[in-house]
């Protein structure tokens, strides 16, 4: 199982304002660039999070209104 998860992002800019809201929300999160089969266009972003709050941090986020456009495990996360 993997430990962290990413939450895929249309861009930079995007995934630096959900990085800010989940660490408002006290999830630590790590703006980084996804796989590039999990890009959702050639710019992509993703935020990883510790697998271990991935749900609870989706949760609060759906609450906002934000959503990102994938969650996938982070298979490659040698940390």
């Amino acid at each position: 199982m993997s430990r962290y998860a990413l939450l895929i992002c249309r861009s930079q800019t995007e995934a630096v304002g959900l990085r800010r809201h989940l660490t408002q929300m006290g999830v630590q999160g790590e703006v980084t660039r996804p796989p590039r089969h999990a890009r959702t266009e050639s710019c992509g972003w993703a935020v990883r999070v510790s697998a271990a709050q991935k749900d609870t941090a989706l949760y609060r986020l759906r609450q906002m209104g934000i959503s990102p456009c994938r969650v996938l495990p982070d298979e490659g996360a040698g940390v």
